[in-house]
């Protein structure tokens, strides 16, 4: 279903609570959302162009050249990955914070011989579990930055995001809610979603297959919503699911083809905001598009990635250790630069 994505998925099961955990252990060629190794090493080059600063480009250059051996050598990929549903954005439950140890040690006595990894720990929406996976010696360092719509910022009464509304209302294009929606579909939100974050962005995000976007339509994995031109054709779409009153957005795409002045983007995200609104819930819509984001008034946030290798012999946590130290220190200026994309 995800056509870049080698791994084994597991279900882990703690009193009548089950989540999604991948189990990995090379398969260095792998999308984000299974591969520290492409997260840390191919990714940040296949991105170099986006950097503006020369000694962010020559940090990414001698970062791929010392961490690729490194990586490898200490096996970063053989990682058991907790809560990942193989989406870019995730919400971490609640009641990891009082499981925690629990849960670490069940992964340890399951997979002696991996890491045990959360990825996408967010600042504000899991902060709880950030401090218990602090205190439960997780090495913990900031992974990337995500944009954060909060009810309390006001962000429908922003000029941008009442341009958006504006625009919608007077679209072109009908909009589908979910359930006029069929799996075969899928085709369509497939051809949209690889155009945008595979060809235009990166090979290294996840290529969501036909057939996972039919079933993610049939068994309402997230909430759809799509934008139809007068010729009946889809011209973009875009989701979200909610988990414990926080909205967390989900694989979108739009044709890039299409006269921008139609503001199909724009559009996307005001049903969104419109809906983040109405609920009353904060709305995670991920990195990118940074003063798109921000002019609507989005709050900057990190998200972090928090590893267990106590268990593990002690060069397996080189790499690691190597990366808490980097990111600690260089992420937020790195970040600065990486989301000047759009």
């Amino acid at each position: 279903m995800v056509k870049n994505v080698e791994t084994k998925m597991a279900a882990m099961m703690i009193g009548d609570d089950v989540w999604p955990i991948t189990i990995n252990k090379t398969e260095y060629q792998n999308a984000l959302v299974c591969s520290p190794y492409t997260t840390y090493v191919t990714y940040p080059l296949d991105e170099i162009k986006k950097f503006n600063k020369y000694w962010i480009k020559w940090l990414v250059l001698f970062n791929a050249v010392v961490m690729s051996v490194l990586c490898r050598l200490s096996k970063i990929n053989q990682v058991v990955q907790i809560n990942n549903n193989l989406n870019s954005l995730i919400k971490h439950p609640s009641q990891f914070s009082g499981l925690l140890p629990t849960l670490t040690q069940k992964m340890i006595e399951h997979y002696p011989n991996h890491a045990i990894t959360f990825f996408r720990v967010n600042d504000i929406l899991d902060e709880k579990l950030l401090s218990v996976l602090r205190s439960n010696h997780y090495c913990v360092f900031p992974d990337r930055a995500v944009h954060v719509f909060f009810p309390n910022n006001h962000f429908m009464k922003r000029s941008h995001t009442k341009r958006d509304i504006s625009l919608l209302r007077k679209t072109e294009h009908e909009i589908i809610a979910h359930e006029q929606l069929t799996p075969d579909d899928g085709k369509c939100f497939a051809k949209l979603y690889r155009q945008l974050f595979v060809e235009k962005h990166s090979k290294y995000n996840p290529i969501y297959t036909e057939h996972y976007f039919r079933q993610a339509i049939e068994n309402h994995w997230h909430h759809y919503t799509a934008l139809r031109n007068k010729a009946g054709k889809i011209e973009a779409f875009i989701s979200w699911f909610v988990s414990e009153n926080n909205m967390v957005c989900g694989p979108l795409g739009y044709d890039v083809d299409v006269d921008q002045k139609k503001g199909l983007y724009r559009q996307l995200v005001a049903i969104c905001l419109q809906y983040a609104n109405e609920n009353n819930m904060p709305f995670n819509m991920g990195g990118g598009s940074d003063e798109f984001k921000s002019n609507r008034g989005s709050t900057k946030i990190l998200e972090y990635a928090a590893v267990y290798y106590h268990h593990l012999p002690f060069y397996r946590s080189l790499a690691w250790r190597l990366l808490r130290w980097v990111c600690n220190r260089l992420i937020k200026k790195i970040m600065d630069d990486a989301n000047r994309i759009r």
